[in-house]
């Protein structure tokens, strides 16, 4: 599965969700990527790894998104782990990605 917009690109294949680029949408153009999240949950798969490693900005929007769209509805699935891959090169993944941890029990988190 892959959705492209401007300026980034998003596939998932082996359960592993790969954000390149930027993502700074208005919150009613997240619903396209809350449609990709959908989907992905919908195959309740037993792990899923979020690779934002090259996610170069993300807005407050896009945030929530992950956040509601995926985390949350993740963490509704019983026995579902979570990892997320982080880059050590971003400001914003170092301040934010750690607060997810308190939205799911069996998190990992890995800056890189």
């Amino acid at each position: 599965m892959n959705l492209e917009g401007d300026g980034y690109t998003i596939t998932y294949k082996d359960n592993i969700i790969t954000i390149f680029g930027k993502l700074s949408l208005m919150l009613e153009d997240y619903e396209e990527l809350e449609d990709f999240f959908e989907e992905v949950i919908r195959t309740e798969p037993s792990e899923i790894t979020l690779d934002i490693r090259n996610l170069e900005y993300l807005n407050s929007s896009g945030i929530k998104t992950i956040c509601v769209s995926l985390i949350l509805e993740a963490d509704d699935i019983e026995d579902i782990q979570m990892k997320i891959l982080c880059s050590n090169q971003y400001t914003w993944q170092k301040e934010t990605i750690p607060t997810f941890e308190d939205l799911m029990d069996d998190m990992e988190i890995v800056f890189e």
